[in-house]
């Protein structure tokens, strides 16, 4: 799965440094790959706008609700080992407990995670990854950076994805049509996962002045949330005195 990943980002980046080279465009001092990022975001809604989004619009056109949910559900069956493993990683027994709770009754009663029983007996899910755990461990998230097909990301979740594999059963698994199987898994969840951010991308991309900006944004707050767990840190409210009349 790694290496099919890479390979796709190798050919993408091929074709888009040389637009990259010759961007012009200040380096900014929060977006230092900025000429880069620009280049990549180009060539994602672009070929979003000609091949991701229309089959994500097919997909919800001709699979009801209820099988999108199911789908939606297998595959986040399929990869709690690898959020069950960054549980671990991070100290969080307890959020782990769940998640191996989750994979244990869905994956039985649920048939193969199609249908969320652990959530109708109020075990929610979450999700955990790479990125989270390096961050949860002190390293910085370095230069923000657009990934050819993959979307945003930064240095640090772009690691964390790769190490991921590492948790991740299917890389150590060997059986006739493994790679039949990863390629049909990597496609489902992204035709998966573009469908369910259809009206969400359409609401940022009508309402933005500067879609690039608006996305970058966007993915750092989402991240930001992950990383915390959805915690506000109190060290970055405002200074309440900073609002008391003089008298």
């Amino acid at each position: 799965m790694a290496r099919m990943i890479f390979r796709i980002m190798v050919l993408m980046s091929v074709l888009i440094a040389s637009t990259a080279c010759t961007t012009r465009g200040a380096t900014r001092q929060d977006d230092p790959l900025y000429s880069w990022n620009k280049a990549v975001f180009n060539f994602n809604k672009a070929a979003d706008d000609v091949v991701v989004a229309p089959v994500a619009r097919g997909y919800r056109a001709v699979v009801p609700e209820p099988g999108r949910d199911g789908v939606r559900n297998v595959l986040n069956n399929l990869r709690s080992p690898v959020t069950f493993g960054n549980d671990i990683l991070q100290g969080k027994f307890g959020r782990a407990s769940k998640t191996l709770a989750r994979f244990s009754i869905n994956s039985t009663l649920g048939l193969a995670g199609l249908f969320d029983i652990a959530k109708r007996a109020g075990i929610n899910g979450h999700t955990e990854d790479m990125g989270q755990t390096l961050a949860t461990y002190g390293i910085n998230r370095g230069p923000y950076i657009m990934l050819p097909i993959l979307g945003p990301s930064n240095f640090r979740d772009a690691t964390g994805f790769v190490l991921d594999f590492g948790l991740e059963p299917m890389t150590y698994m060997r059986f006739k049509g493994r790679t039949a199987v990863l390629y049909g898994r990597f496609g489902v969840n992204g035709v998966s996962v573009r469908e369910a951010s259809l009206d969400t991308i359409k609401t940022l991309r009508d309402n933005s002045v500067d879609e690039y900006a608006s996305l970058k944004s966007a993915y750092e707050q989402l991240r930001a949330n992950a990383i915390s767990d959805g915690k506000v840190n109190v060290d970055d409210l405002p200074d309440f005195d900073d609002f008391e009349d003089e008298e």
